[in-house]
């Protein structure tokens, strides 16, 4: 089982995101070329109009709740996108992508306490049903903003969106960054993700 504010700018527009993008360099061998392709799940969102997706990579960890877990890695610096599901011999994981020229495998593991189960994203994983992803979102006015929930779930076309939004339900996350992110949601909803970001602060 894998259970367990405020100045609004403007309404989302479509705004374009960057998807899979090989490097520019092609005399490389096909394996460090495939390393350097930005792995699926990983597009970039911020409030600014991103070309370029950073350099990102795959890793698995493991938590005794993963509802909260997930929440946890999604408001951590450098994280990209996550997605709930099971490893080989390890039920309650989060597989993430994260960019490590912001942060590291190692960091990441350090800060949040999780067990690193898969280092590089090559073993085996599946993914939870839709109704554990993005958990603490999903119970939110917000939830209707989620698609492509059996793959981890995106908001706006964006699972680091998802992510980031996943986080502030749960009172994770900096304060900077959703005052950010207020700038594509409504007034009422960014209201409610403030005062609910808040009051799970407290707890």
């Amino acid at each position: 089982i894998f259970f367990r504010h405020t100045m609004v700018f403007k309404v989302f527009r479509n705004i374009p995101l960057p998807g899979r993008m090989r490097h520019p360099v092609h005399n490389k061998s096909l394996k460090q070329r495939m390393r350097d392709e930005v792995p699926e799940g990983a597009e970039q969102f911020h409030v600014a109009w991103v070309r370029n997706a950073p350099h990102a990579r795959i890793c698995v960890l493991q938590m005794e709740a993963v509802a909260d877990g997930e929440a946890v890695l999604g408001g951590f610096k450098g994280v990209l996108a996550t997605q709930v599901g099971s490893s080989i011999g390890s039920p309650q994981t989060v597989r993430v992508v994260f960019d490590e020229n912001q942060t590291s495998l190692e960091e990441i593991s350090k800060q949040t306490g999780f067990e690193i189960v898969d280092e590089d994203g090559t073993r085996p994983f599946v993914l939870a049903p839709p109704d554990q992803q993005k958990y603490h979102l999903q119970q939110t006015p917000i939830a209707n903003m989620i698609t492509e929930l059996p793959k981890g779930g995106k908001v706006y076309n964006s699972p680091l969106f998802a992510a980031r939004l996943n986080a502030y339900c749960n009172g994770y996350g900096s304060e900077e960054n959703l005052q950010q992110d207020c700038a594509y949601l409504t007034e009422n909803h960014c209201s409610y993700l403030m005062n609910v970001w808040k009051e799970k602060r407290k707890e």
